[in-house]
């Protein structure tokens, strides 16, 4: 079942109001939050002081998220969340699938995107910037890339998200291979779901 909910209509605790309205509980319930003010490290590189990451985050970080299977970390700025929240972005990076050649994953948002960057090593870059345009998302794409040192003929860029179908339409002719999710891959639809641009809950289909 995929929803939506304005952020407005929603109470101080959407995840138990959102369980509510559920006939019967699910049986695995992952709760997971965006949190913008966020950095990753792999866990190599991890510290115990977090005191750095006032210079990157405005804030010292007030808790950090951890991957085993991808053994990264990710220090953010929660202010004080609950405890049982995991980071969207280990949530999202474990259920991507492996890259066997460079790749970068982009969910669209109302006025920011997260941006998935990897290839055969691993994640070479995860962030969530700012987006509110086809351009700025052009922008973004091309700036990972060149950092990146990825040849755009080889690179596959994945799009999905709100008005996905236009922003792959605006980029395509600067990438060699732009596409959306494969629903189908994913999920059985509903004929009642025909209406349903499905392909913008991709980070939902794969949970």
């Amino acid at each position: 079942m995929i929803g939506f909910v304005p952020a407005g209509e929603l109470e101080e605790d959407p995840f138990k109001e959102l369980l509510a309205s559920f006939s019967e509980q699910p049986g695995t319930v992952i709760k997971a939050q965006e949190f913008g003010q966020s950095v990753l490290l792999p866990k190599a590189l991890g510290t115990k002081d977090k005191k750095w990451t006032k210079v990157l985050l405005g804030s010292e970080a007030d808790r950090v998220f951890f991957s085993e299977s991808l053994a990264v970390e990710v220090y953010a700025l929660t202010h004080k969340a609950s405890k049982e929240l995991k980071h969207n972005w280990l949530i999202q990076m474990e259920r991507l699938p492996k890259a066997s050649s460079p790749r970068l994953w982009v969910n669209l948002e109302s006025t920011t995107a997260t941006y998935f960057a990897a290839d055969t090593k691993g994640y070479q870059l995860v962030n969530t910037l700012p987006t509110s345009s086809n351009e700025e998302l052009l922008y973004h794409l091309g700036n990972i890339s060149e950092q990146l040192g990825w040849d755009r003929e080889t690179l596959l860029v994945e799009v999905c998200g709100l008005n996905h179908q236009k922003a792959i339409a605006f980029v395509k002719p600067y990438f060699k291979a732009v596409k959306s999710i494969k629903a189908n891959k994913y999920v059985k639809l509903s004929s009642a779901l025909n209406k349903v641009d499905i392909e913008s809950y991709g980070p939902l289909l794969r949970l």
